[in-house]
C-alpha cells in the first residue's frame, strides 16, 4: 500500500491531461474529446502531447499502458 502512494505522489500528470488520457484509453477520438470537454481539438492535441512527453511514452496508446501500468489511469 505504501508503495502505491508514493507511486502515486510521483504522477506527472494534472487532472487535465489525467482526464483526456482516461477518455482516450476509453477509445474517444480526439474530436470525441473535444466535444466532450467544450475544447478545441488543438487543445486537446496538446494535452495529449504534454501526458505523453511526461509518462515517457512512444504514442497515446503507449501513454495509456504506462499510465495504466503505474496505477494513474
Amino acid at each position: 500500500m505504501a508503495f502505491d502512494f508514493l507511486q502515486a505522489a510521483k504522477m506527472p500528470l494534472t487532472p487535465r491531461e489525467l482526464g483526456v488520457l482516461a477518455r482516450a484509453a476509453e477509445g474517444a477520438s480526439i474530436d470525441e474529446i473535444a466535444r466532450s470537454l467544450h475544447l478545441s481539438k488543438g487543445t486537446i492535441r496538446n494535452y495529449l502531447a504534454a501526458a505523453i512527453r511526461k509518462v515517457g511514452g512512444r504514442n497515446r496508446l503507449d501513454a495509456v499502458r504506462i499510465s495504466q501500468g503505474a496505477g494513474w489511469l
